[in-house]
This record gives C-alpha cells, structure tokens and sequence, in this order.
C-alpha cells in the first residue's frame, strides 16, 4: 500500500494564514478600541449647584458634592459661559483665585482661594487647607464663592450686572484626563 501525504501541506498552510489573520485583526481591533490608550479616566461626581443673588450688590456661588469620586481640587479647571450685556459670548477660565475680605470664625479679616471649602472639620476661611486648589472635595462637602468678590473672581461676573433668572453656563473640568466632571446651565435665584 502506498501513503498519499499530498494533502497535508496545504491544510496546514490554509490553516496558519487563518491563525495570523486572525491575531493582526486583533490587535488592529485593539488600537481601533483604544485598548492601547494610556489616558487617566476622569472621576465622576454628582455636584449640586446654585447662584444665588442675595441682593442688589452679592452674590454667591454654591457647589455641593453630592456623591461619587472624591474630587483633587489641584486637578479642577472651572468653565463659566455667559452672554454679555451685548449679547456676545463670553467665557472665563479659572482654578482659582485668591480674594480678601472673609471674616474667619473670630472675626478676623483674611484671605482664601475661592470657591472655599466650608467644612470647618477641615479649616476655617483663611486656611490654606480649605482654599480650592489645596484638598480632596469628598461627597458631603460644600464649596462657595463667600462674597462679591469672590462670585467676580471665579466667574468674571459683578453681581451688579446680573440678575434673578439669568443663565450662566458651569463647567467643571478634570485636567488630568481632560473629560468633563459637572455641566450645567444654572439660573440665578
């Protein structure tokens, strides 16, 4: 009896071409999916938030971190969109800015980086470990703008030209990922 082994070489040469087919579309499948993308997630947060006009001359801007990611402050670039009494859009940038004119829990004048955290677990106004830029904002925790000043400083906006039901447009971004945290339009009260 004679062996016929003819056949063998083409099945098997048929069979490696699928094999390496196979692994290149995976790997295109992976970069295409951004299996190979090394960019940080961004956290996520349900924030709460308020402008409210506490009279012809104030007002205050009010964040409160509902629930999700604790947030690193150091990492958080605010987006305030608005229209100009022109009607033209405009938008101010920040990570904070330092205003005076607080009162602290004994009276005293000092300074801080708004919007400040007002847990008086962590600090009173005026220490550094409640201005914006220097702590963990952990879900319970509320930050504010504080005063006039303060409500120009973050949004570029002075109370005086702005009124009940305005819109204005507050974005808060994460820097190390580049991705949008808390979006939203918030009419004045």
């Amino acid at each position: 009896m004679m062996k016929n082994e003819d056949a063998v070489s083409p099945v098997i040469g048929v069979m490696l071409m699928l094999v390496v087919t196979v692994i290149i579309a995976a790997i295109v499948s992976g970069f295409a999916g951004g299996m190979s993308d090394n960019q940080d997630t961004a956290p996520t947060a349900a924030i709460q938030c308020s402008i409210t006009k506490t009279d012809a001359d104030n007002a205050v801007l009010t964040l409160k971190h509902t629930s999700g990611d604790s947030l690193n402050t150091r990492d958080l670039r605010f987006y305030i969109d608005y229209f100009d009494s022109s009607g033209n859009p405009v938008q101010k940038r920040t990570q904070g800015a330092s205003v005076s004119g607080f009162a602290d829990s004994e009276g005293n004048t000092v300074s801080a980086t708004v919007p400040y955290l007002t847990d008086v677990k962590v600090g009173d106004v005026g220490d550094s470990e409640v201005n914006f830029g220097q702590f963990l904002w952990n879900p319970g925790q509320i930050l504010t703008t504080g005063n006039a000043a303060g409500f120009t400083a973050v949004t570029g906006l002075d109370p005086v030209n702005i009124d009940i039901g305005d819109i204005i447009s507050i974005r808060l971004v994460d820097t190390k990922s580049q991705k949008t945290v808390f979006d939203k339009d918030v009419r004045v009260q």
